[in-house]
C-alpha cells in the first residue's frame, strides 16, 4: 500500500502509478499502452504459457500478457476515446495501423541510425523493456517476414491464400536467396544503431561476410519453429528435402552436365554437416527467437575483415557488447535462466560451428563452378562468396 504522499503503485506492471485510467490505477506507459492497443484493436499472441510476469522492467515483453492484466485489473475498453490515436499526434510512441505488436520507435527520415540512437553513445541506456535493440530486430523481422510473404509468393496465386510448401531444386533455392538479399539488407539497415552512419564500402564488408552465413542461420530458426531437422526451410516457406537430395539435384530445365544422382553422392554429405553443426545443436538447446537475432549481431558485427575501417570496428565492437548485454537480460529477467552466463556461452559455441557449415558450402558452390559439374547462376554464386 502507498504511504502518506505516495502515489499507488500501477496495477498492472507495479511502477509508480499516475492516478486512475481507464478504471484501473495505472502508470503512464500502461495507460498508454492499453489506449493504444484499443485505439487500434490491436490483437496480440502470447508466446508462452499465456502468464508471463508483467514487472516495470520487462513490461514490454509480452503485450498479450500485458493486455489481459489490463482487462484483469478493471480497465475498460468503452473508456478509450479512439480518436485520439487514429488522427491525434504521430509521435515515437505511437503505433500506426497494420504495424506489429511491438511499438516501433522514430526513425526519421530513414537517412540516419534507426530508432534515434547516437552511433557514438556506448548504449548503455535502454528503453523499458531492457532489450531496444533486440525488441527493434523482432519488431522489424515480423515485417520482414510479411513482404516475404508478398515477394515469394507463385505467379498466379494470390498473396492471400496460405501457398503449400513444396520441396525444391537448387535453382529454385537459389532464386529465393537472391530475392532475399535486398529485403535482408533493408532489415539490417533499419534495426541496428550506428549502422546506416557507416560509410557504404563499410556496410558492404559487413555485409557480404553476413549474408550466407544469415541464410544457414534462419534455416536452423526455422527449425527450432518448426521442430524438424528433416528439411531446410527457406524464406519462401518451401523446403529443400533433405532425405531426398536428388530433388533438390535435379535441374527441370536438362542442362545439367551432372546427373543428380551423381550429384547427391559428390555433395549430398554436406546436408549431414549443416545438420549437425547448425539444425542439432539449435534444436538441442531450443534457441528461442532473440537468441536468433542475437546471433545473427553477432556474425553481422564481426571485426578483423579485411578492408575494415577503424570507425566500423569500434561501432561493432559497441553493437556485439550491447547484444550481449541485453541477452542476459533476457535471460535474467525473462526467461529466468538459473545460469545465465553459462546460457550464452553455449549460444556463442554455435558460432565456430555456423562457419564450419558456411565454409562446406562455400566449398560445394566452388566446386560446382569451377568444375561446371551443375550449373550455378552467377549472383548466386557471387553472393555465396562475399563478392556481390
Amino acid at each position: 500500500s502507498a504511504g502518506r504522499g505516495e502515489k499507488p503503485p500501477c496495477s498492472i506492471c507495479g511502477e509508480v502509478g499516475n492516478g486512475v485510467h481507464f478504471g484501473a490505477e495505472a502508470c503512464r506507459a500502461c495507460a498508454a499502452f492499453f489506449r493504444r492497443s484499443v485505439a487500434l484493436n490491436k490483437l496480440y499472441r502470447c508466446r508462452g504459457d499465456g502468464n508471463c510476469d508483467i514487472l516495470s522492467t520487462i513490461r514490454c515483453m509480452c503485450r498479450a500478457c500485458r493486455f489481459a492484466k489490463c482487462m484483469a485489473v478493471g480497465m475498460k475498453r468503452e473508456a478509450v476515446q479512439k480518436y485520439r490515436d487514429a488522427y491525434g499526434k504521430r509521435g515515437s510512441d505511437v503505433e500506426s495501423p497494420g504495424s506489429s505488436s511491438v511499438s516501433l520507435p522514430n526513425q526519421g527520415d530513414g537517412f540516419g541510425p534507426p530508432g534515434g540512437f547516437n552511433p557514438n553513445s556506448t548504449f548503455d541506456s535502454v528503453e523499458e523493456c531492457g532489450m531496444p535493440i533486440l525488441t527493434m530486430l523482432s519488431q522489424n523481422y515480423e515485417k520482414l517476414q510479411s513482404v516475404r510473404r508478398v515477394v515469394h509468393h507463385d505467379q498466379g496465386s494470390s498473396v492471400f491464400q496460405m501457398r503449400t510448401p513444396k520441396a525444391v531444386s537448387y535453382k529454385e533455392a537459389n532464386i529465393v536467396s537472391s530475392k532475399e538479399c535486398d529485403l535482408v539488407a533493408d532489415w539490417i539497415l533499419n534495426s541496428y544503431p550506428g549502422f546506416a552512419d557507416l560509410h557504404k564500402d563499410q556496410k558492404i564488408i559487413l555485409f557480404r561476410n553476413f549474408f550466407l552465413p544469415f541464410v544457414i542461420l534462419q534455416g536452423g530458426h526455422f527449425a527450432c519453429i518448426h521442430n524438424r531437422s528433416d528439411v531446410i526451410i527457406l524464406a519462401s516457406g518451401d523446403y529443400i528435402d533433405c532425405s531426398h537430395p536428388e530433388t533438390f539435384y535435379y535441374d527441370p530445365d536438362g542442362r545439367q552436365l551432372m546427373s543428380s544422382e551423381d550429384a547427391v553422392r559428390m555433395f549430398a554429405s554436406s546436408f549431414s554437416i549443416y545438420r549437425r553443426n547448425v539444425t542439432d545443436p539449435m534444436l538441442r538447446d531450443n534457441v528461442d527467437s532473440f537468441e536468433f537475432f542475437a546471433l545473427c549481431s553477432l556474425v553481422l558485427f564481426d571485426t578483423g575483415l579485411e578492408g575494415q575501417s577503424e570507425e566500423c570496428i569500434r561501432v561493432s565492437r559497441r553493437i556485439r557488447e550491447a547484444i550481449q548485454r541485453e541477452i542476459l537480460y533476457h535471460y535474467r529477467n525473462v526467461r529466468h535462466i538459473e545460469d545465465p552466463s553459462m546460457r550464452l556461452a553455449n549460444l556463442l559455441s554455435l558460432l565456430p560451428a555456423l562457419q564450419r557449415a558456411t565454409r562446406r558450402f562455400q566449398e560445394d558452390v566452388e566446386i560446382s563452378h569451377v568444375f561446371n559439374v551443375y550449373s550455378v547462376d552467377a549472383k548466386f554464386y557471387e553472393m555465396c562468396n562475399g563478392r556481390f
